[in-house]
């Protein structure tokens, strides 16, 4: 196929796990990665692009992305950041400039990585600012918009995240209990997740829809194909 996608976050575990599927299946001919370091590989379908997020709004479109796809799996945490205000600039603002050079750009569809606990009225920073970049990226008007909603994560990364860790751990002691009511918060694989947002795109939605995948949807999902392409 003649079709491109674009990913914001191929840095991280997700991402990282996403831009090898894109890279090894067949929908794409060219994935651009937009990306604040350098390319760590090299690739035939891979235009990796080198950009400050905050001036992401300078970037020229890429015309080829016209009915394309786009993969935002941008995200950090208070400690890695370094800040609140650090944390804010890449959840809220990088996800939502992601977003508005994406609509630039006429993507077919954006789908992009929450939280299980995304509140915007949250008293809580992190369930808060996810809540309110959801809000924020579904005021584009997009045409297709995926949110995905996981809970914590399951499976190697290049940074160590406590709570992530706790949760991992307790997940294996409580999962009886995620039977009964509780499978909302359940730890979804880093490779699941990764492919939950390739095989989504498959699915036909309404030019303008917003399509909430909630984690209880994220580990039960199969594609309709049953494949990965």
């Amino acid at each position: 196929m003649n079709k491109q996608a674009v990913l914001f976050g191929a840095t991280g575990a997700v991402g990282r796990e996403l831009l090898d599927i894109c890279l090894s299946g067949d929908r794409y001919e060219k994935i651009t990665v937009i990306a604040r370091g350098k390319a760590p590989i090299s690739h035939l379908k891979l235009n990796w692009l080198q950009v400050d997020f905050d001036a992401l709004a300078d970037l020229t479109p890429i015309l080829g992305l016209s009915g394309g796809d786009a993969f935002c799996c941008l995200g950090t945490t208070i400690k890695a950041a370094g800040s609140q205000e650090a944390f804010r600039r890449v959840d809220f603002h990088y996800t939502l400039n992601a977003a508005q050079w994406s609509k630039k750009c006429a993507v077919k569809s954006f789908t992009m990585i929450s939280a299980v606990s995304a509140n915007a009225k949250s008293n809580h920073l992190y369930n808060k600012t996810k809540g309110e970049v959801e809000l924020a990226v579904i005021a584009e008007k997009l045409d297709v918009l995926r949110i995905l909603r996981p809970s914590l994560l399951k499976g190697p990364r290049a940074e160590f995240r406590v709570k992530e860790e706790i949760g991992n751990v307790i997940s294996v002691l409580l999962k009886p209990v995620f039977v009964f009511g509780l499978r909302k918060y359940q730890p979804i694989e880093i490779e699941k997740l990764a492919r939950v947002l390739y095989q989504s795109v498959n699915e036909e939605f309404p030019s303008g829809s917003v399509n909430v995948y909630k984690n209880v949807e994220l580990l039960a999902y199969e594609s309709a194909d049953g494949g990965a392409d």
